[in-house]
């Protein structure tokens, strides 16, 4: 069993809720985001410094993050502002950058660590 420190963001307050076509994201800003790399085929999952910037590194399927928040791009992609928390990527962790937020899963935890959202 994985453990990670939770602690509250204080970044947003409330709730941001991004609808695209018929799906519709909630990011709760004031929990904890936890999420995995998931869905690549081949390569790495780009790390930027910037939503749609020039990479600096790579995550691969199974890298663990936080996720700070997001922001939607003019193609409609969800660039999530994440910090690498482990993986098989080893030589990522640490690193705080721009992900494709469509290659996340991710899981909401509120202050108490007590799961309350989940995203496939």
């Amino acid at each position: 069993m994985q453990r990670f420190s939770f602690f509250s963001l204080s970044i947003i307050t409330g709730m941001a809720v991004l609808t695209l076509g018929s799906s519709v994201r909630a990011d709760i800003y004031d929990a904890t985001v936890i999420c995995t790399v998931r869905g690549l085929t081949q390569g790495q999952l780009a790390l930027r410094p910037r939503p749609n910037g020039s990479p600096f590194a790579g995550l691969n399927n199974g890298n663990i993050v936080q996720a700070w928040g997001g922001t939607l791009d003019r193609n409609g992609t969800i660039w999530e502002d994440v910090t690498v928390l482990e993986g098989p990527n080893a030589r990522v962790e640490g690193q705080r950058g721009y992900v494709n937020g469509d290659y996340l899963s991710c899981k909401w935890y509120d202050e108490d660590g007590n799961l309350i959202r989940e995203e496939p």
